[in-house]
């Protein structure tokens, strides 16, 4: 019997009833799907935001250790340039103040500084960041680390471009007669009491031969040059260093607001009576076909001699809280026990000479001086002390001559300058990379 209308009409409206239930369904479950995939997508885009955003956050921490570096390049006593850092031995530790992020999320940063004091010649920071997202999920870490390196004429102790040779009991090490770093003192002297290992020695090509001498410091070494066993370095060795060593600009008379012209002849003191000095506070000479000796600089003075045809012998003595600088073309030839007297601290007494004729230093008296000779042969002997930093072609040292590096001139700032950058920079990712930090920075991090 055929349905009725009515009937027909019902199972009709069943079927549109259903489909549009199943129809709903689907939708329901595209729309829970899409839902969460736009939810995982949004924590997914917030973790990524967070992510380079505690980058940037590690990065402002390290850039916070770099200010303070370049604040005590400026010339800044240690102590204030550290101002609001936690300081332990050589090491430097802080907490910025927590930073507020978008979505109400928190940010914190804690920095370690190994070496902040600039005693150590390959200082590190680390920075990490912790951003903790509003959601309540797992927070967000990175670890940046940077090496730092400085730049300036005397931060080395020996610098043999062409080679090392030292024999009989030559022994190197470290001091600062300075830790205070005041720029007027008082400078100490060296003694076994404030003897230090923060010496740093380069040879960049050629051979170093050091006998039986203990380094204490950090050795670098050119490609191809065979490093003495690591029992004789006290501190690290590094291969294929390939650092240069160039001739700072020396000053002439077109530069200086105030400067004289000697000739051949220096008096026995300087500056002379009536002479005036440069805006700068120096008094600047000029000399050409001269042999600098038997001069003294008088006490608190601060004099540069620029010479021609000029060379350094003995008898030149500067006087307490003087400074002399010399910049020359001919060889230094130093001999006796008073060669170069210098009443004040090794930045005190600074040598320049562009010559390629040996130079050398010979006496049983202590020497305190800065020598830059890229291009000359050094030979140093006798039974003194041998205090300063020193760079030449080669350098050679018999006798018991003794090499102190001060640690003082890391913070003088002479021709290239004293400012620190970046050596290295990397993020510590890995498992490994991480599990090696708390060692770094005395359980400070992570």
């Amino acid at each position: 019997m055929p349905a009725s209308p009515s009937h027909r009409l019902a199972e009709e409206r069943g079927s549109v009833l259903f489909t549009a239930l199943l129809l709903a369904a689907v939708i329901a479950l595209g729309l829970a799907g899409y839902i969460s995939l736009s939810r995982n997508s949004l924590n997914l885009a917030h973790r990524t935001f967070f992510a380079n955003d505690a980058t940037n956050l590690a990065e402002a921490g390290l850039e916070e250790a770099i200010y303070c570096y370049n604040q005590m390049s400026a010339g800044t006593v240690t102590a204030t340039a550290w101002t609001g850092w936690t300081l332990s031995g050589a090491n430097a530790m802080r907490t910025l103040t927590p930073f507020n992020r978008d979505q109400n999320a928190l940010g914190t940063v804690k920095v370690y500084v190994h070496g902040f004091d600039g005693s150590n010649s390959t200082p590190y920071a680390i920075s990490q960041a912790t951003i903790t997202p509003f959601d309540g999920s797992a927070p967000i870490v990175k670890l940046l680390q940077i090496g730092l390196k400085q730049s300036g004429l005397f931060i080395n102790g020996i610098v043999g471009l062409g080679g090392l040779t030292l024999s009989g009991n030559a022994s190197i090490d470290s001091f600062n007669s300075n830790p205070t770093k005041s720029p007027t003192g008082p400078w100490a002297t060296y003694s076994s009491a404030n003897a230090a290992s923060n010496s740093t020695v380069i040879v960049t090509s050629g051979t170093i031969s050091v006998g039986k001498t203990i380094i204490n410091g950090n050795l670098s070494v050119g490609s191809g040059v065979t490093a003495p066993p690591a029992s004789q370095v006290t501190g690290t060795i590094q291969t294929n260093y390939a650092g240069t060593f160039a001739m700072p600009t020396y000053p002439t008379a077109a530069s200086v607001s105030q400067s004289y012209n000697l000739g051949k002849t220096l008096p026995a003191t300087l500056p002379a009576a009536g002479d005036k000095s440069a805006a700068d506070g120096r008094y600047y000479y000029f000399v050409s076909g001269a042999t600098i000796g038997n001069t003294t600089i008088a006490a608190g003075k601060n004099v540069t001699i620029v010479g021609s045809t000029t060379s350094v012998g003995s008898g030149l003595k500067v006087g307490a809280s003087a400074t002399c600088a010399i910049y020359i073309d001919g060889a230094i030839s130093a001999s006796g026990n008073g060669a170069l007297t210098n009443n004040s601290w090794a930045g005190a007494l600074q040598l320049f000479t562009t010559t390629t004729s040996n130079c050398a230093i010979s006496g049983n008296g202590d020497l305190r001086a800065c020598v830059y000779a890229p291009y000359a042969k050094l030979t140093a002997s006798g039974n003194g002390a041998i205090v300063g930093s020193f760079v030449a072609k080669t350098i050679t040292a018999s006798g018991n001559a003794s090499f102190h590096y001060d640690e003082a001139l890391r913070q003088l700032n002479t021709g290239g300058g004293n400012s620190w950058g970046i050596a290295t920079w990397f993020e510590r990712q890995s498992s490994v990379d991480r599990s090696a930090v708390g060692a770094l920075t005395a359980n400070f991090l992570p």
